[in-house]
């Protein structure tokens, strides 16, 4: 499609229309290329009236040949007549030629004058930002004096009116423009409206479509002339305006398409750097909370004995893998009067730091009574729930093995507050016991019965005491290590030292989780009496 029009300008004396050497409004001086338009028209129409005048004298001569000899030769009244019917008919031919010459002329001089108006209209759309055209106020501007004595309207698909002129115009419905432009490729005419006929408006309406490579038909401009004159006249200016219109369009939509990508990059530049800084802070909170982690799994790991007891004829050994930072198991090795000893294991049913605070609670409180009942366990362990439901409203428990060990006697005394019982493994093969639950956990009721029971540790016996994150390991099938695999390793290492014993119950249950993630605190403590 051909978007430019290049305008050729009148003479000036046709209409009264600016000379266009003129100054415009705004002081600009016209380009060469008008200046060279406007010479060879001016030219043009020059030697346009020179043939016009010659050839009108050129038909006269036989009318005046003719005249001269009648005067002179004086023939007869034939001759009269014969030479006066070739003079009127040279004076007529003249004057014919005359009118279709100047005809010609005018015709030449108004598409000259379109050209001109619509090559301002051109000069308008260009210098008029993209951002800020306003299409339909150009059009009102330049198109009336295109189309002075016509209906016209150009619309945009579906239902976008540019621009729409005429004494009673009606706007065509959105479904008429589909039905004109569906399928039309070029200028085309139709019957017009009867509402403008009333108007003394012709019978046929020029539909030219407005079309752009990529999308078609995006719309059009509808014309119609007084009765007396035909609408195909005009048909160039018409078509030229649709270029300059759909050129002006792609315009818009390649600068609305580069808008869009800039602000796209902008978008996603400010997406960038928001993120970054999200990032940002997420790691600086990230480090704020590992160092706290980390003073505070400092401060918690004081709570633990800093080594076992060192006891003769005994063997003690303990482990603890924290699964997080914060651990909700804990154990204890608690100095009674008369040589005894407390061992605490316990859990606290959940994880991170709510369980550490209320592990410390717990520990606190059992090592607080301990000396208090130094024989009685299950009464270290009831005075001991009290407190913590008096002074405390979490949901959190925590299960408890707390046994009192005379090294003297090797009587073991025992409250299991709903703890994994622990495994008692007698010497040279006597068989393994657990040592049952006996209460409740700490921290869920109040009113209930607790219990304690005793068992006695012969030389060679070994007491295995666990929490669920041995058994309950998982590996990346979700399959738990199990209470039978944690016996068989103990059976497989029986008579070994306490030490051993324990390295091999945690390597064999790392081995099992593998990969697997650990959900679960790791808390392990063995008991033995040499033989």
């Amino acid at each position: 499609m051909v978007w430019w029009v290049t305008a050729v300008h009148p003479f000036t004396s046709v209409r009264r229309t600016p000379h266009p050497l003129t100054l415009s409004r705004n002081g600009r001086c016209p380009s060469p290329k008008l200046i060279y338009h406007s010479i060879v028209l001016n030219a043009w129409l020059t030697q346009e009236t020179k043939r016009t005048v010659w050839l009108f004298l050129l038909l006269l001569l036989p009318a005046a040949v003719a005249l001269v000899w009648l005067v002179a030769v004086q023939p007869s009244a034939a001759w009269w007549w014969l030479l006066l019917i070739l003079a009127l008919g040279s004076l007529g031919a003249a004057l014919w030629l005359a009118h279709w010459l100047h005809d010609n002329a005018a015709r030449t001089r108004r598409v000259a004058t379109d050209r001109y108006r619509l090559e301002l209209l051109a000069q308008a759309m260009l210098r008029e930002p993209v951002e800020n055209g306003d299409l339909p106020a150009l059009l009102s501007r330049h198109v009336p004096p295109l189309f002075p004595d016509g209906w016209v309207e150009i619309r945009l698909l579906p239902d976008t009116v540019l621009f729409a002129q005429g004494e009673g115009w009606i706007p065509l419905a959105n479904e008429q423009w589909v039905a004109l432009l569906t399928g039309a490729d070029a200028p085309f005419t139709v019957p017009g409206l009867p509402e403008a006929m009333e108007f003394g408006f012709g019978r046929e309406a020029l539909i030219i479509p407005i079309q752009e490579n990529q999308a078609g038909n995006v719309g059009g401009i509808y014309l119609m002339r007084p009765a007396n004159k035909d609408v195909r006249m005009w048909e160039t200016g018409g078509s030229s305006l649709a270029a300059l219109v759909a050129a002006h369009l792609l315009r818009e939509r390649q600068f609305d398409a580069a808008l869009a990508a800039q602000a796209e990059a902008y978008e996603k530049e400010i997406y960038e750097q928001a993120y970054q800084a999200e990032v940002n802070a997420m790691m600086a909170e990230y480090e704020k909370m590992s160092q706290e982690l980390a003073i505070a799994r400092k401060v918690q790991t004081t709570f633990l004995p800093p080594k076992v007891p060192d006891i003769a004829g005994w063997q003690f050994a303990v482990t603890l893998e924290p699964a997080r930072e914060m651990s909700g198991d804990f154990y204890d090795f608690i100095a009674l009067p008369n040589g005894r000893i407390g061992l605490v294991i316990a859990d606290v049913a959940d994880k991170g730091m709510g369980s550490a605070l209320y592990m410390a609670l717990s520990r606190t409180l059992i090592r607080t009574f301990a000396p208090d009942f130094a024989t009685a366990p299950e009464q270290v362990l009831r005075a001991a729930n009290q407190r913590v439901l008096s002074e405390t409203s979490s949901d959190l428990f925590v299960t408890v093995f707390y046994a009192i060990l005379d090294p003297e006697s090797g009587l073991l005394t025992y409250c299991n507050a709903g703890h994994n019982p622990p495994f008692l493994y007698a010497a040279n093969g006597g068989g393994m016991k657990t040592l049952s639950r006996t209460a409740i956990p700490i921290g869920v009721l109040d009113d209930v019965a607790w219990e304690q029971s005793s068992v006695n540790m012969q030389p060679g016996d070994l007491l295995l005491m666990y929490t669920d994150g041995v058994t309950e390991a998982e590996d990346e099938f979700e399959d738990f290590f199990g209470e039978e695999r944690l016996q068989a390793v103990t059976n497989a290492n029986l008579g070994r030292s306490v030490d051993i014993i324990e390295d091999k119950v945690v390597t064999a249950v790392l081995d099992f989780v593998g990969d697997a993630p650990q959900f679960d605190d790791i808390t392990l403590m063995l008991l033995a009496r040499d033989q």
